[in-house]
């Protein structure tokens, strides 16, 4: 319930803000709630959270990216919409039974944002280092679709 009521007060803190956000589903690694909130025209934070909780396992992750977008890179005659590469850097939070895991990203992407429907696309990769308690690297794609809010 607690998690529930962080994911509606950050809605809500969006909407006072007078910034544009999407919110919606991010799959692959994560796979869970995305919500995208722009600070300025260019750059952006995106948040993913995603928990579980049953009698055997509890798990909590969330991370957060400040991301750099770039219109110009493609630009296409045939494409309707926008279609900007983005890049940025972003921590990570994990909770287990095990223990907490703190690391941070390297994110690169591509996303579609449609011109006649609120929605956008996106595809991106996010390379990461574990840094506590113990250190790891891996990679963490994912894709997904988000409903935008104007």
């Amino acid at each position: 319930m607690k998690k529930i009521l962080i994911g509606i007060f950050i809605v809500s803190f969006c909407f006072c803000m007078g910034y544009s956000f999407s919110v919606g589903i991010s799959l692959g690694n994560p796979t869970g709630i995305s919500l995208k909130l722009h600070s300025q025209k260019d750059l952006v934070y995106d948040l993913v959270m995603n928990f579980a909780s049953n009698p055997e396992y509890q798990y909590f992750y969330i991370h957060c990216d400040f991301l750099k977008y770039d219109y110009n890179k493609i630009v296409s005659k045939d494409l309707t919409g926008k279609f900007p590469v983005f890049y940025g850097l972003g921590i990570k939070v994990e909770n287990t039974d095990g223990g907490n895991v703190f690391g941070l990203r390297f994110v690169i992407g591509l996303e579609y944002i449609f011109a006649d429907i609120p929605f956008e696309i996106f595809f991106k990769l996010a390379p990461y280092v574990d840094i506590a308690p113990t250190t790891g690297v891996g990679i963490a794609p994912s894709i997904g679709i988000r409903y935008i809010f104007r």
